[in-house]
């Protein structure tokens, strides 16, 4: 009778997420590559509470699988199912929590770095290009390689900041260094790369002992007493939180000499937001928020007014997150002996989850440049 009662509840629950799943043209137990196959029945269940989370979470257990998950989730948000999901309670909850505590004060810096950039560095190595790079590439010429895209990145960036011999240049966010090499061996700058990911910083100096990186918070660069003739911030706002966005600029202006370029390369979201995802924000960028315009013009207008340039790249980001998780597939045999299957589902339903939004261009990815 138990299992019976079971059975019949696993229907249940079954019916509304098949035609959810429907309406975004996907199939339970379908054929083609965005079909879902379902492996526990206990999936039904999960998805009936805060989907948008459970979707990825349901993954990494194990409980479905998905030859195309970048088109699922492209599909889901394209219909509008989606969206539908996404928000609810608990949403308004953390919304409402992250409004009135700053989640990424100070304190709470480090932990972004010790959950994603300070994990196993063989993992960057095998899913990165040889330039390490870990923000989107630019895919400007048929046939680059995931390397081409990256270096073709790091130059747009040099040239929007018009770099010449002898200037200096401050990197905040500066990954494991490959936009200070780049800026230092094919424009002549003198450069200061700043990130509070130890991992980070002793790579980029063992990598680049002739350059100059820090280990420490972008709030304590005042105290540096140094100003630069250009600025570059490659996709580290996301770690900053609205709370810091104004705090952030002023830094910003206080390091940028008069005359000055700033750079920022930003995921940029459609509505003004406190949080991220739920699942994102659990198991990838903890505390992590992604700007509106709204958000970053508020934040700008006391220091640099309305941009000199916006580039939209978002459609850049699906190439290199595809590209990052084939390196990943690859790599897999040689990291599986220290991280664990569940660790892998992780990894892959992130990048290639993402892939899809930026397809569907439910988020977008900017270069917004700042004179002074």
């Amino acid at each position: 009778m138990l299992a019976l009662t079971l059975r019949t509840f696993d229907r249940i629950t079954e019916l509304p997420v098949r035609r959810a799943l429907a309406a975004a043209d996907i199939e339970i137990d379908g054929h083609r590559p965005w079909d879902i196959r379902v492996h526990d029945p206990a999936f039904f269940l999960r998805m009936m509470s805060n989907p948008a989370f459970q979707i990825g979470q349901t993954y990494m257990d194990g409980m479905w699988d998905c030859d195309a998950i970048d088109e699922l989730l492209f599909r889901l948000i394209a219909s509008g199912v989606g969206a539908q999901h996404e928000k609810g309670g608990v949403f308004y909850l953390r919304n409402a929590l992250a409004r009135i505590r700053n989640m990424q004060s100070r304190a709470r810096a480090g932990e972004v770095a010790l959950a994603h950039y300070d994990l196993d560095l063989d993992l960057y190595r095998g899913m990165l290009d040889e330039t390490l790079t870990y923000t989107c590439a630019y895919w400007d010429a048929p046939g680059a390689t995931l390397a081409d895209a990256q270096r073709a990145k790091l130059r747009l960036i040099c040239d929007k900041l018009e770099l010449k011999p002898g200037q200096t240049l401050l990197d905040i966010g500066c990954g494991f260094g490959g936009l200070a090499a780049f800026a230092t061996e094919h424009y002549g700058v003198q450069t200061l790369g700043i990130t509070n990911s130890q991992q980070h910083c002793t790579v980029a100096r063992t990598l680049y002992p002739h350059l100059e990186f820090a280990r420490m918070d972008y709030r304590e660069l005042p105290a540096l007493g140094r100003r630069f003739d250009a600025v570059a911030s490659v996709e580290m706002i996301e770690a900053v939180g609205p709370k810091n966005f104004t705090t952030y600029f002023d830094v910003v202006d206080a390091c940028l000499a008069p005359g000055g370029g700033f750079l920022l390369q930003s995921f940029i979201s459609p509505a003004s937001r406190y949080v991220c995802n739920e699942w994102f924000d659990r198991y990838i960028f903890p505390n992590g928020v992604v700007p509106s315009f709204p958000q970053l013009h508020a934040a700008t207008q006391a220091t640099f007014g309305a941009p000199a340039d916006v580039h939209e790249l978002g459609l850049h980001y699906p190439s290199t997150l595809l590209a990052w998780d084939r390196n990943l597939r690859a790599t897999w045999p040689r990291l599986r002996s220290r991280n664990d299957e569940r660790f892998r589902r992780m990894w892959h339903f992130y990048l290639t989850s993402l892939a899809g939004v930026f397809r569907a261009e439910d988020l977008r990815l900017c270069q917004v440049l700042y004179r002074k």
